[in-house]
């Protein structure tokens, strides 16, 4: 018998004695002897539980990058016992759950005996108690030949390569971390040397509740190929705080660390132990709070400018530069919040001559990140789009001016009270209230009279849905001409032309039409782009298709021939965009499809939605390519397709 369970039965049956003299018979002694055994026996086997529990979490933790880092960080659970309040609503934000250790709470991915394939490899996921695991090959071996294939491509001499009829080595290994716990989550393996983690190349999509490989979902070409992802050089700078990759200059190896995983308070206050010691002393923090006075040993964004509060939010949500990548692989991007951000990450702006890398690099990232005329593309890099924008520029326009990590109604958007309104713009356009109709041409109280749906469209695109942009700006059809970005008016009027759009901006403020041709001035903007648009644009407009202000300000019977078209476009977010998009609309919601499933089957569907709508009556439009009867113009249809912008795309989201 275990030392520990003598000792635990021991005190139980102290405690037991006294009551045996209650007990008159035999029986009820024995009785309750096997109880206070019992209890001992229970308590003993949950103590040992808890030991192993808090073993393996060592255990675990010891092989992903380290907690903890030099430069005062004191870690957010130091914050709770002064700040209750604050603590609980950036612990109830996504914030913090961007990088987390898994366990049964957390983990939202299927791990009951799956087997999934991906490139060739089979992957099979299980879980024993709260540990989460993976067969498969073996990651330190793929990176390596991973490396050696990349050394290839550019010329450099690379380590033998094995015999072709190797069998690649095959190990089971412990999920460490995952990212992502708003719509998705994806997990990482540790290596054997240093303590890079590998990413198990699948995604779980919470809508749907499937698996589906990194490949399809995110928007990338079909034909690239996929590469290993590391967490340490990928996601270290902003899904945990104050990243450090740590990566030896001789040997390259990576021994990460971070001051906290996911993004905690000293992510956006910076360092907190000074602070911490310092309000050891109760009369100072009574005497700040009475003269109601900024505590100087801790930065906050609430109570700085608009620039200093915006690239608080904006080391992350910005496409920026390593001034210098030596000092980026030892220590990471050297910023602290309140300090000058762009003196050690600058702001990348489209066609940035300043950007380092080969011609080939750059080309990926502009192409990847902004539309042509330089406002960004992709979700998550908002700074980039305030940044650009005159209310930042020249008002004090700020992220904060919105957003809240407080005091937001939904962890979703994390907006302010009364920021899902025009109140946002208001505050500062005071001469447009009780006149925003007039402005608008729309009534008072419709989309189309709310400020952002047509000063901040969703033109970005991200995680499987279009983002609204953060460049605030007018819509302008010469600016759609110009970029190929879809303006306001027709990703909600989704049925009217850029003739019909530059019209009504002509009559309602002045701005001059340009020149269109036959089919800008008689097709729809949104079928026109789901046609021959690039994969960027099809997605964009098919999200429209679902939108709720959309359908409501346009008819939706003709949209499901478009959509069914995208159910096999080569472009797996397409195709999964518009089948939620599809489902929305009467009648096509009940339709077997699986945005991932072998083609046949997909063709299976598309040729079902098409049956489907064709059954149903739908009014003439040309403008749709509906003629008389609601036929839909199917030679027009498929001329157009044929035109399609079949251009690689990779959208760096």
């Amino acid at each position: 018998m275990p030392f520990e369970l003598i000792i635990l039965f021991g005190i139980l049956l102290a405690g037991f004695f006294p009551l045996l003299k209650f007990f008159k018979s035999s029986f009820a002694r024995v009785v309750l002897l096997v109880l206070a055994a019992s209890a001992g026996t229970g308590a003993w086997y949950r103590h040992q539980q808890f030991n192993q529990r808090e073993k393996d979490f060592t255990a675990l933790r010891q092989k992903a990058p380290l907690e903890g880092r030099p430069g005062g960080y004191a870690g957010s659970a130091s914050c709770r016992s002064c700040h209750p309040s604050e603590f609980d609503t950036w612990h109830a934000s996504f914030h913090r759950t961007m990088t987390q250790y898994p366990n049964a709470e957390n983990v939202r991915g299927n791990f009951n005996d799956v087997t999934l394939s991906f490139d060739g490899d089979a992957y099979h996921l299980y879980r024993t108690n709260n540990d989460y695991w993976v067969e498969m090959v073996d990651p330190d071996w793929k990176y390596a030949e991973t490396l050696k294939r990349v050394a290839s491509r550019e010329g450099r001499p690379s380590p033998p390569q094995e015999p072709v009829n190797v069998q690649p080595p095959r190990i089971r290994t412990r999920i460490t971390l995952m990212t992502g716990s708003h719509h998705m989550q994806t997990y990482w393996v540790p290596s054997r040397f240093g303590n890079l983690q590998f990413n198990v190349p699948f995604t779980y999509l919470f809508e749907s509740q499937q698996w589906a490989s990194r490949h399809d979902v995110f928007l990338l070409s079909p034909d690239k190929h996929y590469t290993m992802q590391l967490w340490n050089t990928v996601c270290l700078n902003c899904h945990a705080t104050a990243g450090q990759p740590r990566q030896d200059p001789a040997t390259k190896e990576l021994n990460s660390h971070a001051a906290e995983m996911g993004i905690s308070c000293e992510a956006c206050h910076g360092p907190a132990a000074e602070h911490i010691q310092a309000n050891l002393a109760p009369i100072r923090r009574y005497e700040l709070h009475r003269q109601m006075k900024g505590d100087v040993t801790v930065f906050n964004p609430g109570r700085a400018d608009h620039v200093k509060a915006s690239e608080t939010c904006g080391q992350c949500h910005a496409i920026r530069r390593k001034l210098d990548a030596q000092t980026w692989a030892r220590e990471g991007v050297r910023f602290k919040p309140g300090q000058d951000l762009d003196s050690v990450a600058p702001l990348v702006r489209y066609e940035d001559p300043t950007l380092p890398g080969t011609p080939e690099a750059k080309r990926t990232v502009m192409d990847g990140s902004f539309w042509n005329d330089g406002q960004v593309r992709v979700s998550g890099r908002d700074f980039n789009g305030l940044a650009e924008s005159p209310c930042y520029q020249r008002g004090q326009l700020s992220c904060l001016s919105c957003h809240t990590m407080h005091r937001y109604q939904s962890a979703a958007h994390q907006l302010g009270p009364e920021m899902e309104s025009n109140a946002a713009c208001l505050n500062c356009h005071s001469a447009f209230a009780g006149k925003v109709a007039a402005h608008t041409h729309h009534q008072q109280n419709s989309a189309g009279s709310l400020c952002y749906n047509c000063h901040m469209p969703h033109t970005s695109y991200g995680l499987l849905k279009a983002v609204r942009s953060h460049t605030i700006s007018s819509p302008a059809v010469q600016a759609t001409l110009r970029s190929g970005r879809p303006n306001a008016c027709n990703l909600c009027h989704l049925d009217r032309s850029l003739a019909w759009t530059a019209e009504k901006l002509q009559e309602w403020y002045s701005i001059p039409s340009p020149a269109l041709s036959e089919e800008q001035t008689n097709l729809s903007s949104a079928a026109l782009l789901m046609l021959t648009g690039d994969a960027g644009q099809r997605a964009l407009v098919a999200w429209h298709a679902g939108w709720n202000s959309a359908q409501a300000a346009s008819p939706t019977d003709w949209l499901p021939p478009y959509l069914a078209r995208l159910l096999v476009d080569p472009y797996s977010v397409v195709r999964y965009i518009a089948h939620r998009s599809l489902k929305t609309l009467p009648g096509h919601g009940g339709v077997d499809y699986d945005f991932i499933s072998p083609p046949a089957r997909r063709e299976a569907a598309r040729a079902k939605v098409q049956e489907i709508w064709e059954a149903r009556k739908a009014d003439a439009r040309p403008a749709v390519l509906l003629q008389p009867g609601g036929r839909l113009d199917e030679s027009e249809f498929t001329r157009l397709l044929q035109r399609r912008n079949d251009r690689p795309m990779e959208l760096l989201e």
